[in-house]
């Protein structure tokens, strides 16, 4: 086989072509954190494998902006470095109703489990 065989095969375990799909269970996974925050409820999602801890702080830190509305954008691909190492397939960001950015998660789709790695995040927020 021609490496043109090979490097298809690759581009397709990286990037699956149900992008529909998985933009759809993304932007699910935001909902799904934003509404935990705002119901005082447990962080989780049935998309996302493991949710961390400071991932969760820093969820909590941004309750009011989401009480007062957001919204989740989806793109294909990862940060640019230094908050990103080409390891993401997508990424969503959580945006104030101000169109502020106020999260992003840096997401690797795992076709076994069906749900997202979440594999760091970037906030608005400095401590």
């Amino acid at each position: 086989m021609g490496p043109f065989v090979y490097i298809l095969s690759f581009v397709m375990i990286l990037f699956p072509f149900n992008t529909e799909e998985i933009k759809n269970k993304a932007i699910e996974l935001g909902d799904d954190l934003v509404s935990c925050v705002i119901e005082n409820k447990e962080i989780s999602s049935k998309y996302a494998v493991y949710i961390g801890e400071k991932l969760q702080l820093a969820l909590q830190e941004n309750k009011q902006e989401f009480i007062i509305g957001y919204e989740i954008e989806f793109r294909k691909g990862d940060l640019k470095f230094p908050y990103g190492d080409g390891k993401a397939q997508y990424r969503i960001t959580i945006n104030s109703s101000k169109k502020e950015e106020l999260l992003t998660l840096r997401l690797k789709y795992d076709k076994k489990e069906a749900k997202f790695h979440i594999l760091g995040f970037v906030s608005s927020k400095i401590d």
